[in-house]
């Protein structure tokens, strides 16, 4: 129980770019912060530090990662904070104890050591998001990984975790991966895209965020020029539907896919691979915040469930902030901004600053924000699936829920035999999809869909699964004698 009955003024849950960014601010003003997370070193998915002690060169070289680690450079291991890194929060608590009159929360976190508590007058949730699974059949077959999990090995310690790639999806970073394989000598044998090339005519829907962001879409053109160089076909208009392998994998099949989901499977191509690679973009790691009572509402192409939150990111709970992907999937520049503001709205509550000063240093970070939400609301629409694709590539007997083994056809014939389910939450007590270790985070998004389809509901009124602490599975032996009753 070491750190328990620690206060602080503000706790900051995820150390990457938004919660970076937060620190550097509130340290500047003198407030007490802890940061937590789980990972053992600051920075986030999207930097993925190398261990201590493991050097990498030429480390996420490039523009596309210059200010993310540009904060990261500013606040990493600073001693003027209490960092407590490799620890998870299992939940967050209104106060009950010590000082009633300072109001604030309590965090119950597991570390190495076990579980404890700590308080703060405020609280600034960063936990960021995790990409969009496909469930489609063979998805689960080792070698079967999300984009951005490759990356992950690339990123921290230029591990190739594989021999041949095919990277899928419609999310553009898979063209980031890929040429990031190709530089540490992988072989990429396609980069599949389910848009149709003619789709990039979008953008000039958003001519000013064209223009404002001009080096970043001509870094995109020098990655996809320099995966030409190396001869990785690029593929258009057409989806994974099928993974195939005797204990791993050993080919994927692709197939033409229309705007709105249907799959000419009778022009289906098989690739020779032992790593797939699938990007459809990301979902909002907001269980944390719904599980402390924060209202969420859904944007299908912006994270899905993402927090509600007013124009100095404080949620519907008081004193509880977000920042980052939560707030709404647009990326680590975006994510920086998020951060800042929200800093400068905890310093507005706590106190620490007046109204009027709040107001001016939230004004450039604001403007900043402002073009960078241009720009991720083009890439948006542009990186978005075929309508109805998760429905039609996956099949009767595709494995739904991995955690508990259930299939899509399982599933539908649940909803069949209980036409009075109508909530996620419902389906699940039936069902026992989003039962298992990963607690839906892999299942939810596409049994929401198939439960709003079969019921022509609003997915508002689907809702998602309800959160509660632990928001991650625990051993019991190692909760607080309190929390187990």
């Amino acid at each position: 129980m070491s750190g328990e009955n620690q206060q602080y003024d503000v706790a900051i849950v995820g150390v990457g770019p938004a919660g970076l960014a937060a620190a550097q601010i509130v340290r500047e003003h003198g407030l007490s912060v802890v940061i937590i997370d789980e990972q053992m070193r600051a920075g986030g998915q999207i930097l993925r530090q190398p261990p201590r002690g493991f050097r990498v060169e030429k480390w996420l070289n490039g523009r596309l990662y210059a200010r993310p680690k540009s904060v990261l450079e500013t606040m990493d291991e600073r001693d003027d904070v209490d960092w407590r890194m490799g620890a998870t929060v299992l939940g967050i608590m209104r106060r009950s104890g010590f000082r009633p009159q300072a109001g604030g929360h309590d965090l119950w976190i597991r570390g190495a050591s076990g579980c404890y508590v700590l308080a703060a007058r405020a609280v600034l949730l960063a936990p960021g998001c995790y990409e969009r699974p496909l469930a489609f059949p063979g998805w689960t077959l080792p070698g079967v990984m999300g984009a951005g999990a490759i990356q992950g090995f690339l990123k921290s310690q230029q591990f190739v975790p594989g021999e041949r790639f095919v990277l899928a999806g419609s999310h553009p970073l898979q063209l980031v991966v890929a040429d990031q394989l190709v530089s540490a000598g992988a072989e990429v044998a396609a980069v599949i895209f389910t848009q149709r090339l003619g789709r990039v005519a979008l953008a000039w829907r958003h001519a000013l965020a064209v223009l404002q962001h001009g080096p970043q879409l001509f870094e995109t053109a020098r990655i996809v020029a320099r995966l030409r160089r190396a001869g990785v076909p690029l593929c258009f208009g057409s989806t994974i539907v099928e993974a195939h392998g005797e204990r791993v994998l050993e080919r994927v099949v692709h197939a033409p896919v229309s705007a709105s989901g249907e799959i000419d499977r009778a022009r289906a191509r098989t690739i020779e691979c032992d790593r797939l690679g699938v990007c459809h973009g990301f979902l909002a790691s907001s269980e944390l915040a719904r599980q402390a009572g924060a209202s969420v509402h859904w944007r299908e192409h912006e994270g899905g469930w993402v927090v509600d939150h007013d124009r100095w990111f404080e949620s519907s709970v008081a004193k509880l902030f977000v920042a980052g992907e939560i707030a709404g999937v647009a990326g680590a520049d975006a994510a920086v901004e998020k951060g800042r503001v929200a800093a400068i709205g905890v310093l507005r509550a706590l106190g620490a600053v007046s109204e009027g000063a709040a107001e001016r240093l939230a004004r450039i970070p604001r403007r900043r924000l402002a073009r960078i939400s241009r720009f991720a609301a083009m890439l948006s629409e542009l990186s978005r699936p075929p309508e109805r694709l998760a429905q039609t590539v996956m099949t009767e007997d595709s494995i739904l829920c991995r955690c508990e083994s259930i299939q899509r056809g399982t599933f539908e014939r649940f909803l069949q035999e209980h036409p009075h389910i109508r909530s996620l939450d419902a389906a699940k007590l039936v069902s026992r999809v989003g039962m298992g270790l990963c607690q839906g985070r892999l299942c939810a998004d596409n049994a929401a869909h198939l439960l709003a389809a079969t019921r022509k509901l609003d997915m508002k009124e689907v809702a998602p699964f309800r959160a509660q602490a632990p928001v991650k599975p625990v051993p019991l032996e190692a909760l607080p004698p309190e929390r187990c009753g």
